[in-house]
């Protein structure tokens, strides 16, 4: 921190009441999430479309080798760890950033399909690299007490940037292929300002509470090798397992629920279109507020009530299957809600509790293993939930939510070997 913290806010301060953190000496790491989310915005929803323009390639072959990089870089979540350990996070966050802006220029060259696999590569490992660090990078910025107010503070801006950067590349890829190289770049551009940013916050990235005490003058410190960082526990395993569960289920609103809506519910598209539109709103609008609830809450426990949630959400979505055209619509809004609120709890619950279960001065091994779940979740769920879904529409709710009803178990078995994870604290059971 740059400045000391202050004391707390005063009970009715408008931060208090939205659920906001103090920002006093962090506004350049909010312009830096904003910048990079607004390129990813532009990026991401139009990057298969541009393959397809740019290089002539079928969007099978293009989807195929950007899932097959997703893969290859699943490893940079366990590898990541030791990057954390030895370079400290807001480092690793920069090289992430420096390989996911060389991949969308290199976007602009690539003529191939070994070319666009190596791009893709670089951008997935990028991807994989910076989401520990970033909550690492986050946890050391943020006063003491207030880590779930920056995730959630974080996750909003993301929305609100990717929103904006959607709608510019909206308006771009209205110029044929030249807009969608802008969008590239644009991409590009975005990452290369995220990582100027973020320079000045490098030397005052802990908590100015933290950190050893002060040798004694006239003392050297003692010699010797560095002690290896301590490995996941069981605990800590059995809750990225679960995560890994909650995941799958999360991903299911932008993969299954398009090709169910359309295809199993016979619905017309611009019902998907209101879907998203929804949570969308839902997610921004609230995801501060729900975090000035959830932080005195403890973060196990959270985590079970949105496995839970989403449990009940995979039955009201398959139960839409067997309704009537005229109560489809209503039921697919309250399957949204109850959705959307476990996404709200989850998010920014489901890294804290990675952070506060992780050892604070060493937690690279920790986070590179939560890390994992999101990725294997998300490499997954394409090819399981298309799977089920072609057995049958009630198939995929009824896995996701068994999957839930898992997770929910787990969590429990976690909670009982470690104790509370509370806010406050720095780890379990404090």
């Amino acid at each position: 921190m740059s400045t000391a913290p202050s004391a707390p806010p005063r009970p009715g301060r408008l931060s208090t009441v939205l659920g906001l953190p103090r920002l006093g000496g962090q506004r350049l790491l909010l312009a830096a999430v904003v910048v990079d989310s607004t390129g990813s915005g532009l990026a991401v929803p139009f990057l298969l479309l541009y393959l397809t323009r740019q290089d002539r390639m079928t969007a099978a072959t293009a989807g195929t080798l950007l899932t097959v990089a997703g893969a290859i870089a699943l490893a940079a979540g366990p590898l990541s760890g030791p990057l954390l350990d030895r370079w400290g996070p807001g480092r690793v966050v920069q090289a992430a950033h420096v390989l996911r802006a060389t991949a969308f220029l290199g976007y602009l060259t690539a003529g191939s399909p070994p070319a666009v696999l190596v791009m893709a590569t670089l951008a997935a490992l990028g991807d994989n690299l910076f989401w520990p660090a970033n909550r690492a990078f986050l946890a050391r910025r943020c006063r003491p007490g207030e880590l779930i107010r920056w995730y959630g503070l974080e996750r909003t801006l993301r929305n609100i940037g990717l929103a904006a950067g959607g709608l510019a590349a909206g308006f771009l890829a209205g110029w044929g292929l030249t807009g969608l190289r802008l969008v590239m770049a644009g991409n590009a551009v975005s990452y290369v300002l995220a990582t100027v940013l973020l320079i000045p916050l490098l030397v005052t990235a802990r908590r100015p509470s933290e950190g050893p005490a002060p040798a004694a003058p006239g003392t050297r410190p003692v010699a010797g090798p560095r002690p290896a960082a301590p490995r996941p526990d069981r605990a800590y395993v059995t809750m990225v397992a679960a995560n890994t569960l909650l995941v799958l289920v999360c991903v299911a609103l932008p993969v299954l629920v398009p090709l169910y809506v359309v295809q199993m519910l016979h619905q017309p598209s611009w019902v998907v279109g209101a879907v998203f539109a929804l949570n969308t709103v839902l997610v921004t609008a609230g995801q501060t507020l729900v975090v000035r609830y959830l932080e005195r809450r403890e973060y196990l426990r959270t985590l079970q009530w949105a496995a839970v949630l989403w449990c009940a959400a995979a039955v009201l979505f398959g139960a839409a299957s067997g309704l009537p055209g005229t109560a489809v619509l209503p039921l697919l809004a309250v399957a949204v809600l109850v959705f959307t609120s476990a996404e709200l709890l989850h998010a920014p619950t489901s890294d804290a509790v990675a952070v506060r279960m992780a050892p604070e001065e060493r937690p690279g091994r920790h986070l590179g293993l939560h890390q994992l779940s999101w990725g294997v979740g998300s490499a997954i769920a394409p090819s399981v939930l298309t799977g089920a879904l072609a057995l049958g529409p009630w198939w995929p709710w009824a896995l996701l939510a068994t999957g839930s009803a898992v997770a929910t178990g787990a969590l429990a078995a976690v909670r009982r070997a470690v104790g509370r994870v509370v806010p406050d604290g720095h780890g379990a059971g404090h």
